[in-house]
């Protein structure tokens, strides 16, 4: 199992299926993802970032509501995404490194 990382601390579990909702965890997506909610009970925390050698900088954060779907930014082809309230939860903000454990 992967694991969503700051600073050696664990925010989340991640899930590599690829489908179904993100409960309790988060997803990484690449190659600058369209990011939806058309199909989902409820909203999305969405983190555009940069890939550099230490892991993923956060570039722009956006709380995505029911049945929206996000613009992609260009010059990010990185997004994490996990339920609405989670980077709050976890603090996560512009700038912040996060890295994929396995």
């Amino acid at each position: 199992m992967a694991w969503l990382t700051r600073k050696e601390e664990v925010l989340a579990a991640l899930d590599s299926s690829g489908r179904g909702p993100v409960a309790d965890g988060a997803r990484v997506l690449h190659h600058r993802a369209l990011v939806h909610t058309l199909r989902c009970r409820g909203g999305l925390d969405v983190a555009w970032c940069v890939e550099t050698r230490e892991g993923l900088e956060v570039r722009h954060v956006q709380v995505l509501g029911g049945h929206r779907v996000a613009c992609p930014h260009p010059r990010c082809p990185a997004v994490v995404v996990a339920e609405a309230g989670a980077f709050e939860r976890w603090k996560l903000q512009v700038g912040d490194l996060l890295t994929v454990e396995e």
